[in-house]
């Protein structure tokens, strides 16, 4: 890729450097809807040049003072004064011409171009400049759409200011919007590369606003005895009773730092066998500690299993059955009294043993 050491000149920066349709996608509207014809096109040019020449030549001498968010009404104000008697004259000089521009003729004046060229540039710079940036803007404008509208009447409609100069089939798409975006967008190519080749350093950068000032590179120079060294990277000096340190120490705990290397060799040495061997003890003492624990839950359940069976012996009343109290006669004749029916019971479970070791003993 080339480089061209010479700067552009003023129309070359504002009309093909930062063209303001093909480079910051400005005032696109009239350009595919209208931009039918070379006729059309050279219509809309006038129109947009006498707009914007005019709208920043009056910013530039009177708005400076007052607030922006007042300046922006007043930029459509403008358009729309300057539009007006421009209507007007078309209408009375070439009505069929005025009729196909349709609603798209008054709409310029609330262009979007017009706005941004009056508030970034004009109310910044004095009467003279701000005439010269609506002029060039204004040249640059006009030949996207002339070389649009040539494209468009050509191939579209195969005529030329309304003469046919071929017959034949002809692309009548790009009479449509979406041609008129489709040759935008290989115009907008073929102005990138032009830019790549002679002027590489505008590439991809946005135009600089009036009065900015590109920022001075101040590298930071590590001289100690520099004067001019920023204050925010200074480098420290050290004296004798300091020393330097590392990021590996600043890891370490204090108590690993206070080791000697005697030491911390030693310990890297010892430190694998004896990890493996306390885990070695540990898994011992918790198979020791399982075992002892199953032994006592089998003694507690071989005791519970013999304290059942001595109470299932050593009780009388295992094996009676309610027949066998019910039969027993005394107890329907017990008396009222307590004796009688202490000794009624005491007869009756006598009986009950005595008949219970019988069965036993058989």
């Amino acid at each position: 890729m080339a480089s061209n050491s010479k700067s552009p000149g003023m129309l070359m920066r504002n009309a093909g450097i930062f063209n303001p349709v093909l480079v910051q996608a400005v005032g696109l509207c009239p350009v595919v809807a209208m931009a039918t014809s070379v006729s059309s096109a050279a219509l809309l040019a006038a129109v947009s040049a006498v707009i914007i020449t005019v709208s920043e030549l009056i910013a530039s001498l009177f708005l400076k003072a007052i607030p922006r968010w007042i300046r922006i009404g007043i930029y459509i104000i403008l358009g729309a004064a300057i539009v007006s008697p421009l209507m007007i004259l078309i209408e009375r000089t070439n009505n069929p011409l005025f009729s196909s521009l349709g609603i798209y003729l008054p709409i310029m004046a609330v262009n979007s171009l017009n706005v941004l060229r009056c508030e970034r540039f004009a109310v910044k710079i004095s009467p003279i400049k701000a005439l010269v940036d609506g002029l060039t803007a204004s040249v640059g404008y006009a030949a996207v759409l002339l070389v649009c509208g040539f494209i468009r009447e050509t191939l579209g409609n195969g005529s030329l200011f309304g003469l046919e100069i071929f017959k034949g089939r002809t692309m009548t798409g790009l009479l449509l919007p979406f041609g008129g975006f489709l040759i935008l967008g290989f115009a907008g190519a073929a102005l990138r590369a032009l830019i790549a080749k002679f002027w590489p350093k505008y590439l991809d950068k946005k135009q600089p606003k009036p009065g900015s000032k590109k920022k001075a590179h101040n590298p930071v120079s590590l001289d100690k005895n520099a004067s001019d060294k920023p204050a925010s990277r200074h480098i420290p000096e050290f004296t004798a009773d300091e020393s330097t340190f590392t990021l590996e120490e600043l890891d370490k705990d204090p108590e690993e730092q206070t080791q000697t290397p005697a030491a911390e060799a030693s310990k890297a040495e010892d430190s694998p066998f004896k990890q493996a061997e306390a885990e070695q003890n540990s898994s011992e003492e918790v198979i020791q500690e399982t075992s002892a624990e199953n032994d006592k839950n089998d003694e507690t359940a071989e005791n519970i299993s013999e304290s059942a069976e001595a109470v299932h012996e050593d009780t009388a009343f295992a094996d009676l059955t309610i027949d066998d109290i019910s039969s027993d006669t005394e107890i329907a004749d017990y008396s009222d009294s307590d004796d009688d029916l202490e000794e009624l019971m005491n007869r009756s479970i006598g009986d009950i043993l005595t008949k219970s070791k019988k069965e036993e003993e058989e």
